[in-house]
């Protein structure tokens, strides 16, 4: 009923998040059910939730007849975690919940999982392998983007044991930034267009890139597919068909399996001499670290008129601070830009998010999600002044259970992100983005006194030893609010650039604002720069 409605963005961001979720709800009686093509509704709050949200999960089904309820929760919970995971919805009507049935009368359910599209090996995939495999012995510049769909224990032993025999450098995508810890000697940063500007020249530079377990977003890989590892051979192992069909057109090698069955395949490989190999590859990617460190990248880090601080000196910070099974989560704007860009997760402790989605509102609840699924670990929620409005009301919970929380709320008058494009973009014609164009914030002192919360106000670096620090490791849920500049921009990030005849101009992934001078940028790659980075610093490109 309106139940189901109410639960469809938590439905679309486990979707695209790859989430398993089992939905089961409740509707009108069966005969009315049946009449949802021709009527907006037969009564009051229903409606034809398995239709509306079949879009968005796995198989959405209706119980139709209740002797077989086990046999439709088998299918649907079968469904969630096979192949690629993700979330299902059983609906079940008023009157069949009512209905009494015995034991003999309710149908068997299957005992097996339903099987898997993507775990077999055929003829030609394993032709690819054996060709991949021949491409990773020879390859001077190797690299490996791991992502989220190598979570599993299993799985992750097994790339933990490709990652070493190779001695190859990787990057992690954001939700697998969590996977290895950020000292690995091999991790060499985050790729994107809020990434690293030193991972995004290493891409830039490496001749064979291998992707596993990751579904390669426009956030993970730029606006141009086509120029992402622009010298690379790629290589790319997915679970789901559709997103392999998105690279078709290109000249990439797609291998449609799932990472466990892949990593199983190449398992048993020496890749002989390799690690001697890399070795000049990875001495280079220490010093482009050396050079351009992640905290230097994030542009203006204090404002002499203004007592603030910067979300990434706070997450500096945090690195150091938090215990060694920490949980983190994040909502958007400064928790998911700056926590995802600067946080170096330890060994131990997880970080994560809505991805996908990306919904705002989603951090509060998830924080509470997490300690619900392990109440004994440190808990940090990193928040904002415009996601925290989406679901305020959840701060009742948080004090009704007594949950030591670290609620951080990253306060910069407003939604920077949308504030920004509309100053770059829109000629600064701003609307519902601040307080001054109409939409303001509560006093969130005020908030923690009425749901019961410490509260303790940071609003300079100094603050942090002498208020944040005590407070981290108490058992009290905090409100921590974070002043920040309204100014502060989310750096570094792949901007689109206006030129002066209204032409907009997307630089390739590793020209990320602030821009370097052309002059380093092609020092880093070692080649001639993109025609569209001389075209974002308004310059005339000799070599196109």
């Amino acid at each position: 009923m309106e139940g189901a409605a109410n639960t469809l963005t938590g439905i679309l961001s486990a979707y695209l998040d790859s989430i398993p979720v089992l939905v089961i709800s409740g509707n009108e009686s069966s005969f009315h059910c049946q009449n949802y093509s021709e009527l907006r509704a037969y009564g009051v709050q229903g409606f034809d939730s398995v239709t509306v949200l079949d879009r968005v999960t796995k198989k959405s089904l209706r119980v139709l007849d209740a002797a077989n309820v086990l046999q439709d929760f088998s299918a649907v919970w079968n469904e969630a975690k096979s192949d690629r995971k993700g979330p299902v919805l059983l609906d079940f009507p008023m009157d069949l919940q009512r209905k009494l049935l015995t034991a003999s009368e309710v149908h068997d359910a299957p005992s097996t999982l339903g099987s898997s599209n993507a775990n077999e090996i055929s003829e030609a995939l394993g032709s690819e392998i054996e060709s991949l495999s021949a491409a990773l012995e020879v390859a001077e510049r190797p690299l490996l983007y791991i992502g989220n769909g190598c979570r599993n224990p299993e799985t992750l032993a097994l790339v933990s044991h490709l990652i070493e025999t190779l001695g190859a450098p990787f990057c992690l995508s954001w939700s697998a930034i969590d996977l290895f810890p950020s000292d690995h000697p091999q991790n060499v940063g985050r790729i994107g267009i809020y990434g690293d500007r030193a991972s995004n020249i290493v891409l830039q530079k490496a001749d064979l890139v291998l992707c596993i377990g990751t579904r390669l977003a426009i956030p993970q890989i730029g606006y141009d597919k086509a120029d992402f590892g622009r010298h690379a051979t790629k290589w790319v192992v997915e679970i789901d068909p559709t997103e392999c069909s998105k690279f078709a057109e290109t000249d990439w090698h797609l291998l449609n399996l799932d990472a466990k069955t892949f990593l199983q395949a190449i398992k048993d490989r020496e890749f002989a001499n390799s690690r001697e190999r890399v070795t000049s590859w990875r001495k280079e990617i220490v010093t482009i670290w050396e050079e351009l460190p992640r905290i230097n990248q994030v542009g203006t880090l204090s404002w002499p008129d203004h007592r603030a601080v910067h979300s990434a000196q706070v997450m500096e910070y945090l690195n150091t601070s938090l215990d060694e099974d920490a949980v983190i989560c994040t909502d958007v704007g400064a928790g998911l830009l700056t926590g995802h860009y600067m946080l170096e997760p330890r060994k131990g402790q997880r970080l994560f998010t809505s991805q996908g989605l990306g919904e705002m509102g989603f951090g509060l609840p998830g924080a509470i999600g997490a300690h619900f699924g392990a109440p004994k670990r440190q808990l940090v929620c990193l928040d904002t002044d415009g996601g925290i409005m989406f679901n305020l009301q959840e701060l009742q919970l948080v004090s009704q259970h007594s949950i030591n929380m670290k609620l951080f709320i990253f306060n910069n008058d407003g939604y920077t992100m949308i504030k920004i494009s509309q100053e770059n973009l829109f000629g600064a014609r701003l609307a519902g983005s601040g307080i001054e164009s109409g939409v303001s914030f509560p006093n969130f002192q005020k908030i923690a006194e009425t749901f019961n919360l410490k509260y303790v106000r940071i609003d300079s670096v100094e603050d942090f030893q002498t208020k944040l620090l005590p407070v981290l490791h108490d058992s009290s849920g905090t409100l921590i609010e974070i002043v920040m500049s309204p100014n502060q921009k989310y750096l570094p990030r792949l901007a689109t650039t206006k030129l002066e005849d209204g032409t907009l101009v997307s630089p390739p992934l590793e020209d990320i604002d602030p821009l370097l001078s052309i002059e380093d940028l092609e020092r880093y790659l070692g080649y001639p720069a993109h025609p569209n980075s001389y075209k974002a610093r308004g310059l005339k490109n000799e070599f196109a």
